[in-house]
């Protein structure tokens, strides 16, 4: 039976060790931390001294400092999960607590029912220190220690035990622990061993040599090699060295000896141990932690996080340091361009003949009102455009397409047409995407494509009017230069754009083709210099240039260089999950969306034939159509940074999407399921709904903007929109959500601060009416609404129609008198965002 002592490396800053990790079998030990094992996924059979425990799925239970433990993944379960808290008693000494002399006893197994609450803050404790040293919070350091004081209350409230004085404790030779001190130290040095053990502590070899195997259980060699082991896997993980190299680095005499010692101790040889168990290193931390944990097992660890405390109200979270600014209201800079409500979108044609979707867009209309619509699917099976009969002949119904433009128009939406996506029966290749099948291959035959583009456009001319279809946009085609959208190659589609372009302009020059709902992956930009070149030499134009903006970034180098096949594509939600796996990226950080946006328009402008009108035909916070993040308070403040940021920098923003009638993906559909939409599929607002309400209210003339706040005017009335804002933590933005639940969304945010305003509005002078409409998690989100009334799966049209009361935003009115001047204050929660319409009486 093999014993070691293990030296604990402490956090930076922290008295503290707190990891993660799946355990096959680790060997006798013993530390002189105090450790905290807490089962995340699967069971664990442990030994200390000579009693067995064996524990599951989570359970708690405590080792004391210099305990000779060994632990086991239980017989049948593949991997257990366990996360392992260590530390130093010695911090303790410092404030008056000598908690190395003392003892405890804590397994979960045996706490009494009435004990369990202090169980589940234990649990609290551990998750949110976890979370907190995982996204190095502000001031994670001194928040760890506070939390690490309660856990010790708590322990020596409920689980201290006597001492008992006859008990022989390792610790009480106190040679033994400096002798394995020592050879901690000083074991990869080479020819480190017997000798110079001896002559250090003025032994004979001999005896100690007898000493050591007999209070130790195995010979001080075969220890001494035990412990190079141990040192060397991490740099055999997580490195390329050879294995020669590593031998010799860690003081074995020849790799045969490292491998004899490999096989002994665990089993395998060592590169079937690095092939198994290799992890990833970005400057020296390990890139992905879910090498050696599943999300499941950190779902497990993270509902702890909650005790009854995620929802918080002003007087729970600490003031901003407060912002002063003074604004002169009688100056302004520009017109307002408003890019933010010139264009919206939804995901499938055919929903819009749906009359749940028509009455959500007409609701729409009626509070905020949009220019534009776009969507996908103008060419979808489901509304037989195309036809072919049996004898190869072929046919074209618009019906369907008639009753579709109608609706929008019938609700004052000019439609903003995607050319796509291939018809079955005219498609080349099985190639296709979404579960309505939409087929994204080159056409079988380009004679009968032109002919469906010549016979469309000609209808839309016949029945709407020349002057009326050339107001609307076409955008040809969605994102071809990424695989998924495109099964052709690059040089087919571009010939595929030209044929169309001519085809179209033909019928009439003044109609907008453009395209292509482009997506900013860095990779794809060289498709753009490509199609820049063809163009000019074919003489084809492009009337206007479109993009895709989700807040993306590669900040971190991919797992691989393998991509999905597009097939793969047909049955999954979690799309972006997989690609960002494979492909290296993540969500990008506070400012990562307007330099995303920067970036295309500057590679835009170098390109001649795509330097046209811009718009932003996709856009949302996350391309994942199943982030629960996108039904809370965040997306409201986040479109009104978005916006603010950007509205003066292209011609149209369509936010991706308007409602959650939105079926890509054949999934569960809850009503908070975490969909696109500003509103949920039944018709209830989100927080994002009002974002957009609140930014159309905005003046004619811009008056101010900064960071979190825009100030307009329309003669003189005057409008402020504020916002606080907070950015998801690092564990979110690799697209882990393991923080996330149906009910729990708050957790995955870094710096939730209430904000302060104070405005002096230079330059306002008579009798006002000031209106004040708010949204935050008490009044104006239905998601936490729904949360504060139980969450219930399902509901009846009285509690919906509460829900919907609840849903709309808070509003206060006042009347003020300015006298030159008017001092404004204002609170902020965390993620809510306020509109003030300071309105002139006469």
């Amino acid at each position: 039976m093999r014993y070691q002592y293990e030296q604990i490396d402490y956090q930076a800053d922290l008295p503290i060790n707190i990891f993660t990790h799946t355990v096959e079998q680790f060997p006798f030990h013993w530390h002189k931390a105090t450790e905290i094992l807490f089962v995340l996924e699967g069971e664990l059979e442990i030994r200390v001294n000579q009693d067995d425990y064996l524990l599951k799925t989570g359970d708690v239970f405590l080792v004391n400092g210099d305990e000779l433990h060994f632990i086991n993944s239980r017989t049948g379960f593949e991997k257990t999960h366990v996360l392992a808290l260590q530390f130093d008693n010695r911090y303790f000494q410092k404030l008056g607590i000598d908690v190395e002399q003392k003892r405890f006893y804590l397994n979960s197994r045996e706490v009494k029912e009435e004990s369990m609450f202090v169980l589940d803050k234990i649990k609290y404790i551990l998750a949110n220190m976890m979370e907190l040293v995982l996204n190095k919070k502000n001031l994670y350091h001194l928040k760890v220690k506070i939390m690490l004081l309660d856990l010790i209350v708590i322990l020596l409230e409920h689980f201290e035990v006597p001492v008992k004085k006859s008990e022989k404790r390792m610790e009480d030779d106190q040679r033994l622990v400096e002798i394995l001190q020592y050879m901690n130290e000083h074991c990869i040095e080479v020819h480190f061993g017997l000798q110079d053990i001896a002559k250090e502590f003025s032994l004979n070899p001999h005896y100690l040599s007898r000493y050591f195997k007999s209070n130790v259980g195995v010979s001080l060699k075969k220890y001494l090699d035990n412990m190079r082991l141990n040192k060397s896997l991490f740099t055999l993980r997580t490195t390329d060295e050879t294995v020669t190299d590593i031998a010799l680095k860690f003081g074995f005499p020849d790799s045969k000896a490292y491998y004899r010692v490999f096989k002994d101790v665990l089993g395998i040889t060592p590169m079937q141990y690095r092939k198994q168990y290799r992890v990833e290193l970005e400057k020296g931390v390990m890139k992905d932690y879910l090498s050696i944990n599943s999300k499941e097992s950190f779902e497990n660890l993270f509902k702890y996080l909650d005790r009854n405390l995620d929802r918080k109200d002003v007087t729970e979270v600490s003031i901003k340091e407060r912002e002063t600014k003074t604004i002169d209201v009688t100056k302004y800079f520009s017109k307002i361009n408003r890019s933010f409500t010139k264009l919206m979108t939804f995901g499938y044609a055919p929903h819009a003949l749906r009359k749940d979707f028509y009455d959500q867009l007409k609701q729409v209309q009626s509070e905020i009102g949009f220019e534009y619509i776009r969507f996908h699917g103008i060419f979808s099976d489901q509304l037989m455009v195309f036809n072919e009969k049996s004898d190869g002949s072929y046919y074209f119904n618009f019906n369907h397409i008639d009753s579709l433009l109608d609706n929008l128009l019938d609700v004052h939406l000019k439609p903003f047409i995607e050319i796509g996506f291939m018809p079955k029966d005219l498609a080349s290749t099985e190639d296709k995407i979404f579960w309505w099948d939409a087929f994204v291959s080159p056409p079988i035959e380009m004679e009968r494509w032109l002919s469906l583009l010549e016979a469309f456009f000609r209808h839309l001319i016949n029945r709407y009017g020349l002057q009326e279809v050339r107001t609307w946009y076409f955008e040809f085609w969605n994102e071809p230069e990424v695989q998924y959208f495109w099964g052709g190659t690059r040089q087919e589609f571009f010939t595929f754009y030209a044929e169309s372009y001519k085809c179209i302009k033909a019928i009439d020059p003044e109609l907008k083709i453009g395209g292509f709902g482009t997506i900013n992956f860095s990779k794809h930009q060289n498709w753009l210099d490509d199609f820049d070149a063809f163009v000019q030499n074919e003489k084809v134009g492009l009337d206007f240039f479109s993009f895709h903006v989700y807040n993306l970034s590669n900040e971190h180098s991919p797992k691989s260089d393998s991509m999905l096949e597009v097939s793969d594509m047909e049955s999954t939600g979690t799309v972006i999950q997989k690609i960002a796996e494979s492909s290296g990226i993540m969500l990008g950080d506070e400012s990562n969306f307007s330099t995303c946006i920067d970036h295309i328009i500057n590679k835009i402008k170098g390109l001649a034939s795509l330097n046209q009108d811009l718009w932003i035909t996709e856009w949302n916070a996350n391309s994942d159509s199943r982030d629960l993040v996108h039904d809370t308070c965040y997306m409201g403040t986040f479109i009104a940074k978005i916006v603010i940021e950007n509205f003066e920098k292209v011609k149209g923003m369509g936010f991706w999407t308007f409602t959650d009638i939105f079926d890509e993906f054949q999934l569960e559909q809850p009503l908070f399921h975490g969909g696109f939409g500003l509103m949920t599929y039944n018709g209830i607002k989100k927080a994002g709904y009002h974002a957009f309400f609140f930014l159309s209210k905005l003046g004619e003339y811009l008056v101010s903007r900064e960071e979190d706040m825009i100030v307009t005017k329309s003669g003189e009335d005057y409008q402020i929109l504020l916002f606080n804002y907070s950015h998801p933590n690092n564990l979110y933005r690799r697209f882990d959500y393991s923080q996330l639940s149906s009910t729990s969304r708050y957790k995955v945010f870094e710096d939730e601060r209430v904000k302060s305003f104070q405005l002096t509005l230079e330059g306002l002078d008579g009798e006002y009416i000031m209106k004040k409409q708010y949204v935050n998690r008490q009044q104006g989100s239905s998601f936490d609404a729904w949360v504060d009334m139980g969450a219930p799966q399902y509901m009846d049209n009285d509690t919906i129609n509460y829900i919907k009361g609840r849903a709309e935003p808070g509003v206060k009115i006042h009347h003020i008198s300015a006298q030159k001047k008017y001092n404004l204050e204002t609170l902020l929660q965390p993620h809510e965002i306020q509109l003030i319409e300071i309105n002139r009486r006469y």
